[in-house]
């Protein structure tokens, strides 16, 4: 390994980093909004969500719908009104785990329109 190497590191694939879970995807989408206080309300539904869970217990189905649910709307936030950065869907998607991905595009097609 160089000099280089050794002082910074290796650096880790992006998919090494990516979502992997429902929790994670709503995680991540929040760190992405300049202003909190625009999407702080929808997630006091993740707040309720994790203040139920043990330490490395994963939400329960119907809290991984609702997390998805949370997600959209923030994505649509981030798509649509997010004023420092723009965000494409498929930008914002192309950063989470395939099998991730496979699950949010499920769930939205279930409940177009709900």
């Amino acid at each position: 390994m160089s000099f280089l190497g050794t002082l910074f590191g290796q650096s880790k694939p992006a998919t090494d980093t990516a979502p992997k879970t429902a929790l994670d995807l709503v995680t991540f989408a929040a760190g992405l909004v300049s202003n909190t206080a625009e999407v702080d309300p929808t997630l006091d539904k993740v707040r309720g969500i994790t203040a139920q869970l043990g330490p490395d217990q994963e939400p329960a189905d119907a809290d991984k719908q609702i997390l998805f649910d949370v997600y959209l709307q923030i994505e649509t936030y981030l798509t649509t009104k997010e004023s420092i950065r723009t965000f494409t869907k498929d930008d914002l998607r192309s950063r989470l785990s395939p099998e991730l991905r496979t699950q949010l595009v499920q769930y939205e097609s279930n409940h177009k329109g709900s």
